[in-house]
Order: structure tokens, then C-alpha cells, then sequence
């Protein structure tokens, strides 16, 4: 019986601990309007304090005070392709902090872009085919 409640106990902590992962979201806005509305978002809006950036590499680290308590956390800002047009995809993780609290975050920075910046960029207009030499000719 003492084993199986060691073991239990075993289990929940290591249930309990928490997980090294991220959220993220993506939007079709440019790197160049994404990078400095999410630096600024995070030191402004979050009240974080930046611990370090790259603009060439699209990371920000960041504490963030909540409670009492500071976390570290970091947002990387990636180009990438969506539905065959360029996007930025944003990945944030914030230390012993839930997932929610990093979704409610991304959320708030893509409805200030959108406050910035209005809507995103619309998609590239499809390229036509050239007209088929064969139906001309007919």
C-alpha cells in the first residue's frame, strides 16, 4: 500500500510540474510592421522590462512582473509562408506561466497591430496564365 502512494505521489508531481511550451499565432502583416509594435507592445502595454533583442534574428527576451513575482519570458518573430503568401509567425513563452496568459497576450499585440496598422496587407493578386497559343489560332 506505502508503494502504491509513493508512486501515486510520484506521478502527480510530475504531472504538476510545469511545461516548456510556447503559443503561438500567425498574421500576414509585415516583419517590418510586426517587429517594433511587439518590442513596444511588450515594454509599453505589458509593462515588461526587455532584457535583450535582435531585430535579425526576431527574438526579444523580456521579464514580466505578475503578483509579485517576475518570469522571464521570450517572443521570437518569424518570416514564413501561409497559404502561398509571406507571414509572421509569433511565438511567445513565458516561464511558469500558463498558456492562456500567453495567448491573452499575442491576442492584445495583434489587435494593436491591427489598431497601428489597420488591416494586413491584402494577398499578391493571381498571376493569369498566358493565353493558350492553341485556342488563338482557332
Amino acid at each position: 500500500m506505502r508503494r502504491e502512494l509513493i508512486l501515486g505521489a510520484g506521478l502527480v508531481a510530475i504531472l504538476a510540474a510545469p511545461a516548456a511550451a510556447s503559443t503561438e499565432r500567425s498574421t500576414f502583416y509585415t516583419f517590418d510592421q510586426v517587429w517594433p509594435t511587439a518590442v513596444r507592445y511588450l515594454a509599453v502595454d505589458e509593462g515588461c522590462k526587455i532584457v535583450d533583442r535582435d531585430a535579425d534574428t526576431g527574438y526579444v527576451v523580456f521579464e514580466l512582473a505578475d503578483r509579485g513575482k517576475t518570469y522571464r519570458g521570450a517572443l521570437e518573430v518569424v518570416k514564413t509562408r501561409e497559404d502561398g503568401r509571406p507571414a509572421v509567425r509569433l511565438v511567445l513563452q513565458i516561464a511558469d506561466r500558463p498558456s492562456w496568459m500567453e495567448g491573452a497576450i499575442l491576442d492584445r499585440l495583434l489587435a494593436k497591430l491591427y489598431k497601428e496598422h489597420g488591416d494586413p496587407p491584402p494577398p499578391p493578386a493571381e498571376k493569369k496564365p498566358p493565353p493558350d497559343k492553341a485556342k488563338k489560332k482557332k
